[in-house]
């Protein structure tokens, strides 16, 4: 009877350790890194990244500046560069963010999903453009990372 319960015991921790480990890996992870690896990003988002995979590249100047963000993501089918027209700061940098991609030859494409707007670029130099914008724009040398529906291995 004894050797029941543990046998249980230790399947039910087994169970939710893999419980645990399968809902951890659909949730939206975090990792600061530098701007150099934007490209890496996206060539593993391209390349593993499913219908609704992101990548949000979270940009602050200054600790005490509201963060603008910018994205990689999976539309149908396609990865693309987006900037998301939600917050506050990138309803802001709207104006600038249009003029600095119409300055190297490239035009975003408004978009609606799920009632927000956003801005998206899905051809050319689409990781130039977002490594230029984050250097140019912002002139940081790193960025924090959000992302799912991908593994990124730095």
């Amino acid at each position: 009877m004894r050797t029941l319960i543990v046998s249980l015991l230790l399947l039910a921790g087994i169970a939710m350790y893999i419980f645990w480990r399968i809902r951890r890996d659909r949730g939206i992870r975090r990792k600061t890194i530098a701007v150099a690896d934007v490209g890496e990003v996206f060539r593993q988002i391209s390349a593993q990244g499913v219908e609704t995979s992101f990548a949000v590249f979270q940009i602050r100047k200054k600790e005490e500046d509201d963060a603008v963000e910018i994205q990689y993501s999976v539309e149908d089918g396609k990865t693309g560069l987006d900037w998301i027209l939600m917050s506050p700061a990138n309803i802001e940098e709207k104006p600038k963010v249009i003029q600095y991609a119409a300055s190297r030859g490239v035009e975003w494409q408004e978009r609606e999903m799920n009632d927000w707007l956003y801005l998206r670029i899905e051809q050319g130099d689409v990781v130039g453009l977002c490594t230029s914008l984050i250097e140019d724009l912002y002139q940081v040398e790193q960025v924090e990372l959000k992302y799912g529906g991908f593994r990124y291995k730095a």
